[in-house]
């Protein structure tokens, strides 16, 4: 059965739910249309594995005919004296998910450069600690008022008693009793 004549079908269920309320109807057809859909993804599948097997010689020789025109233009040298092994170039408007997209460059291949990452162990030095010299849980045990205590101890989550320490860090401030080191 083809979509266009489920959803006839579907059209009559819909009419026959909104004369009588019935859904089975309804029901019935979205279980075809279900059916169907998973029936039509296999036979797209079987096509494009089709086409694929059709096209491997073409696609073979075009393959080669590039990597001619590299050496050709003598970009291999130019890629390895820019560190890079490859690249992939994308056809203007060719794919079929993307029709309105155009292309201003390839894409190099290249090592993955990794981010630096902080020394293991010791303890992590925050902003406080970089621009106080002590750090926000120090800020806290030095100025807190015994009321700032009973929030940070109320704080449902590790977000609250942060909230609890940046306000006392910030009163603090406020009133000249933390100062940058310089």
């Amino acid at each position: 059965m083809t979509i266009e004549e489920l959803k006839g079908k579907m059209q009559e269920a819909v009419k026959v739910f909104q004369d009588t309320g019935d859904m089975s109807g309804i029901q019935a057809v979205s279980k075809e249309m279900d059916k169907a859909k998973s029936e039509l993804a296999k036979q797209e599948a079987v096509r494009l594995q089709k086409e694929a097997e059709t096209l491997a010689g073409a696609r073979e020789e075009l393959a080669i005919k590039v990597h001619d025109a590299v050496k050709e233009l003598k970009l291999d040298k130019e890629l390895k004296a820019v560190k890079a092994w490859g690249f992939a170039y994308k056809v203007d408007k060719a794919n079929p998910d993307e029709l309105d997209i155009i292309y201003k460059s390839v894409n190099l291949t290249t090592r993955q450069v990794k981010k630096a990452k902080a020394g293991a162990g010791g303890v992590a030095r925050g902003k406080s600690k970089d621009e106080y010299g002590i750090s926000l849980g120090e800020i806290f045990n030095q100025f807190a008022t015994d009321e700032d205590k009973k929030k940070y101890a109320a704080a449902a989550s590790n977000s609250g008693q942060w909230q609890v320490k940046v306000a006392v860090k910030k009163r603090a401030l406020d009133a000249g009793l933390l100062q940058p080191i310089k």
